[in-house]
């Protein structure tokens, strides 16, 4: 029988590797992520997508009613990409939308006006696009013996 450190080191690799999903995911947000993968053409991570979610859903008003309008749009418009989305997409809070959710993905971060909601460090998809070549930036102070 694992102990209660064991079932959260699991628990907590699990959630890293992207395996963790929310227990429920509302409908809601099964739509949110839906529309983000159109405008970001990246494996998303449905936790990190859920916390996005909840972030941009705390700070934009109506959050919910402009998701169902732009994924409307997606099915209406067939657009398979962000690249086909983006110029037919001509309303402009729904455009807004759209680039406050592909900033959120590619920064980790959602911004508000009554601050920024940090979501996410180490998958930030900005650092997964040079994670090849690019160590993610660290803030930790290395001791040389």
């Amino acid at each position: 029988m694992l102990g209660m450190s064991a079932l959260a080191t699991v628990a907590s690799f699990a959630q890293s590797k992207g395996f963790a999903e929310p227990l429920h995911q509302s409908d809601s947000v099964s739509r949110f992520m839906s529309v983000s993968k159109i405008l970001v053409p990246h494996q998303l991570n449905p936790v990190v997508g859920h916390r996005i979610y909840v972030a941009l859903n705390d700070v934009e008003e109506n959050f919910d009613n402009t998701i169902h309008a732009i994924h409307n749009f997606i099915v209406k418009t067939a657009s398979v990409d962000v690249e086909h989305l983006m110029p037919a997409l001509t309303d402009e809070k729904l455009q807004n939308s759209a680039l406050k959710i592909i900033s959120a993905w590619y920064s980790g971060v959602v911004h508000g006006k009554s601050g920024d909601h940090v979501i996410a460090f180490e998958d930030a998809l900005m650092y997964k696009v040079s994670s090849d070549v690019m160590t993610i930036p660290s803030y930790t102070t290395g001791y040389h013996l």
